[in-house]
């Protein structure tokens, strides 16, 4: 029998029902509530209420892995802090850290990786080590494919930012790992909501512009500004940065006749208004009519139109790799391998804009299967049948 220690999860009730499962197979099963939303997802009797200081996290943490006999931690996200501080306390003990995140394939994966998943992974960075793993293992089953609703994810995040401030004097000394706080980010919800007709019209007519008039552009989509994937990552302290960034490079080196379509990611909060910082950063680069920002619209087709794509480190990314166009990574990132995605080790990003590499289709081949059969569970978090077939 193993014991089984639960920290942040994913908003909704999979790590709930992930745990109810290991009890029936026998196991013991521990969950950690940090804040008001952890007690929405899972309100049991095996949850225990950290309600101290986030400076004396780590010696409390540490004395219910010893008292508890704790086998086993599970997170979502191995990069917040306090998850942080309780896997580098884990692995000193010698327990296994299972860390998930979003798939690393989508649709109909979620992942799992023990050790640590995105810039912690341990997947290998080169080709003849992909090749070596794929080969060792069979062919991975085609997944099942259950739909993935954004409402039903954008409904599960409500509930629990809910929990987070209604409960919120149950749990005085909870930061949040986000920069903005629960409540703003309601906010900024509330007012995209409100403003979805104005915004999404406007970027559907900047893209008709764009394939109208058949210039060359590559696609840049931007990462949510609190993703751990920019901050943690990436050179950059914020998407505003890796924007400035980008633009600067686009402006010094791409053929004057090619154009940049930056494209917002699907749920952002509206809290930093991107539009203005291009319109404004792109006026002081000289390059008013050739960058072109986009609240939405087929992300696939973008690609498939598009010279090439830029990305921190997204894993529309891979998407991107899977449709044979040349992708490159500004941050840090388990498919910059030599033959798939190009970054600073390999390649400037002022040389991309004028010699774009595509992927190498075996690479990819080796890519794709070591994904499957090492790190990804056919499902989803936020479906009754996607937890179910996870």
């Amino acid at each position: 029998m193993r014991t089984y220690l639960f920290l942040q999860g994913p908003h909704g009730s999979f790590f709930r029902e992930l745990g109810l499962a290991l009890q029936r197979a026998g196991h013991r099963v521990l969950r950690v509530n940090i804040c008001g939303g952890d007690v929405v997802d899972w309100h049991s009797r095996e949850a225990v209420w950290y309600q101290g200081r986030t400076t004396d996290w780590s010696g409390w943490i540490g004395d219910l892995m010893r008292r508890e006999g704790v086998t086993d931690l599970l997170a979502f996200g191995d990069w917040r802090p306090l998850h942080r501080e309780a896997i580098l306390v884990a692995k000193l003990r010698n327990i296994r850290v299972w860390a998930f995140e979003e798939g690393y394939l989508r649709p109909h994966y979620i992942t799992m990786e023990e050790g640590g998943v995105n810039g912690n992974s341990m997947l290998p960075h080169s080709p003849a080590l992909l090749r070596d793993l794929a080969e060792s293992h069979p062919a991975p089953p085609s997944p099942v494919a259950v739909q993935n609703p954004l409402s039903a994810r954008v409904w599960k995040a409500i509930a629990y930012y809910a929990g987070t401030i209604f409960l919120r004097p149950f749990f005085p000394c909870f930061r949040t790992h986000r920069p903005q706080s629960a409540v703003s980010e309601v906010w900024g919800w509330f007012l995209r909501v409100l403003t979805r007709r104005t915004w999404e019209r406007r970027s559907a007519e900047s893209v008709r512009e764009i394939y109208r008039s058949r210039a060359p552009y590559f696609l840049f989509p931007l990462q949510l500004d609190s993703d751990s994937q920019v901050r943690r990552y990436s050179p950059f302290s914020g998407m505003k940065e890796a924007i400035a960034h980008v633009l600067t490079s686009f402006a010094h080196s791409a053929p004057k006749s090619m154009h940049l379509l930056i494209r917002n990611h699907p749920l952002d909060n509206g809290l930093i208004n991107y539009r203005r910082y291009i319109r404004r950063f792109s006026h002081a680069c000289g390059l008013e009519g050739r960058v072109h920002f986009v609240e939405s619209g087929r992300a696939a087709l973008m690609m498939d139109r598009s010279e090439g794509m830029v990305v921190l480190n997204s894993t529309i990314g891979i998407s991107g790799l899977q449709r044979g166009i040349p992708v490159y990574c500004v941050g840090t990132s388990i498919y910059a391998v030599r033959g798939l995605a190009s970054s600073q080790e390999e390649q400037d990003l002022d040389d991309f804009w004028s010699n774009p590499q595509k992927p190498c289709p075996e690479t990819l081949r080796h890519f794709e299967k070591v994904l499957k059969c090492r790190t990804l569970i056919n499902g989803n978090f936020y479906t009754e049948e996607g937890v179910r077939l996870a």
